[in-house]
């Protein structure tokens, strides 16, 4: 399941992410866990939505280590009560995609 999109990024030492949270912020206990380090940016979220959008950048050696802690999002998500998790982040990544095409 996929719930992140690289950005493009024109930095030779970061690489630039968006991906879907809860409320709760379930990532960040992952990101520590996993000994990332992450530069949060911009944050969205839709109204009444427990979901929140989330840009980041993450130095190009800790791509792994970050991609593996959110591979741990779903059952973390499911663990929490965010049944609908995959299916917005279905719809999340298509939109993201769509847009990135427009450009």
């Amino acid at each position: 399941m996929k719930n992140y999109y690289k950005l493009q990024s024109p930095s030779f030492f970061k690489f630039q992410y968006v991906f879907l949270d809860s409320e709760d912020y379930l990532a960040d206990q992952l990101f520590i866990k996993y000994k990332v380090t992450v530069d949060f940016g911009d944050e969205y979220v839709k109204e009444n939505s427990p979901y929140h959008v989330i840009f980041c950048k993450i130095r190009k050696r800790d791509e792994k280590k970050f991609l593996d802690a959110l591979s741990e999002m779903y059952d973390k998500m499911l663990l929490m009560g965010y049944k609908d998790y995959q299916e917005v982040c279905d719809n999340f990544i298509r939109v993201v995609e769509k847009n990135e095409k427009e450009k």
